[in-house]
């Protein structure tokens, strides 16, 4: 009986120790927001490493003083972000249609005898890390002086964005043939509506607009919730704002709003071990080779009508479309790229062509030879080189 009465005891006692260590936790550990250099939940404001708050510090200097701030893109209301046309962003250069500067300068009005191709897709469409004349899409537009290039692409580009901005920028150029570049593990990108929740070490906090299916399995427009600096300062600045704009149509903020609500908001937000979890909880699931797995999860079937859409559209302006499968080096075939081949089937079950570069890149050892790849992860001018000599073919009728 004795030792029964005990238990009670113990338990309370227990229980009075791990209140105080989830407060200690909560009061020293965990009081500045970090944990090892890194964020802990709640996200008030929602910025995760130094470049995003050195952003959000810029865009404070432009409320206060009317200053625009430097920027190597500019806040678009259609896209999210685009390029300056006639512009510069460090090693690229743009025309005054926004497409990567080429060989010869692209004018509205075709040239007799030339075929004009378009490009679309992200940063390894681009070419970022690399001057104009080493990307695959300049090489190629010098080696093929039977066709002109446009590269609409954009770093940091969803496929989402990609339709967009072929929409806006890219039917006006009339091109005979619409190459979308899919980085797989991009892929995503088509579920979030501010780049940070997505991916928390993205350099710039950043919002754009996406696709959700409708009940008829139609895509739905979710337009960008901003429309320039002084728009993303006000949701950055405002938690609750923030949570308005952002909250339903971001998966990740909309699967643990919690973890964005402004701070104390939460009885969870005054525990130092909830924290924690929460910050566990709304880190999970952003493994895009469990995405692509499955072509039949709502998200896969999401990205499948983007791209599906694309065609169509590029179809229906009289043009071909084709699909390139960009790998990045996280995709060396061995044995991860299964992952990839349910949606590649789907795709090319419903009429879509599907080119995979992978083959290419093993004949010649790219996934091995850090030659290939450039300090951030992109392709390296060597490994552009590879990818314009996988496709030429395509047009040279070699």
């Amino acid at each position: 009986m004795a030792g029964g009465r005990r238990w009670p005891k113990i338990l309370a006692a227990l229980g009075v120790l791990l209140v105080l260590a989830d407060q200690g936790l909560q009061h020293t550990v965990l009081a500045d927001g970090e944990l090892m250099r890194r964020r802990v939940a709640p996200y008030d404001p929602p910025l995760f490493n130094p470049g995003q708050r050195a952003s959000f510090e810029r865009l404070e200097s432009f409320v206060v003083t009317g200053t625009p701030p430097a920027a190597s893109f500019r806040i678009d209301p259609d896209l999210g972000w685009a390029p300056p046309p006639g512009g510069r962003i460090s090693l690229q250069h743009y025309d005054a249609f926004g497409c990567r500067v080429g060989p010869e300068p692209l004018a509205l009005e075709r040239r007799e005898g030339v075929g004009r191709v378009l490009t679309l897709g992200c940063s390894f469409t681009l070419g970022e890390e690399v001057a104009d004349d080493e990307t695959w899409v300049w090489q190629l537009d010098a080696a093929l002086p039977d066709h002109e290039f446009g590269n609409l692409a954009m770093s940091a580009y969803g496929l989402d964005q990609a339709l967009l901005r072929y929409r806006r920028d890219g039917r006006k150029l009339a091109a005979d043939e619409v190459w979308l570049g899919w980085l797989p593990v991009a892929s995503l990108r088509v579920l979030t509506v501010y780049r940070p929740a997505q991916r928390h070490w993205a350099p710039t906090p950043i919002f754009k607009p996406r696709f959700r299916l409708d009940d008829a399995g139609e895509l739905e427009l979710l337009p960008c919730p901003v429309r320039g600096p002084a728009d993303t300062h006000a949701l950055l600045a405002d938690q609750a704002a923030f949570l308005e704009a952002v909250g339903e149509f971001d998966t990740w903020v909309a699967r643990l709003p919690s973890a964005y609500a402004p701070s104390g908001e939460h009885l969870w937000h005054r525990s130092g071990l909830a924290r924690l979890a929460m910050t566990y909880i709304e880190g999970r699931g952003r493994d895009h080779r469990g995405f692509l797995a499955d072509p039949g999860r709502p998200e896969g079937k999401l990205l499948q009508a983007i791209i599906l859409r694309l065609a169509r559209e590029v179809a229906a302006d009289g043009a071909h479309f084709r699909l390139f499968v960009l790998p990045s080096r996280d995709d060396s075939p061995s044995g991860r790229r299964s992952y990839l081949l349910p949606t590649v089937e789907a795709l090319q079950a419903a009429g879509i062509e599907v080119h995979d570069l992978t083959g290419g890149f093993v004949s010649v050892g790219v996934f091995e030879d850090d030659s290939y790849w450039a300090p951030g992860g992109h392709y390296s001018a060597q490994g552009n080189s590879v990818v314009a000599g996988g496709l030429r073919h395509l047009l040279s009728g070699d």
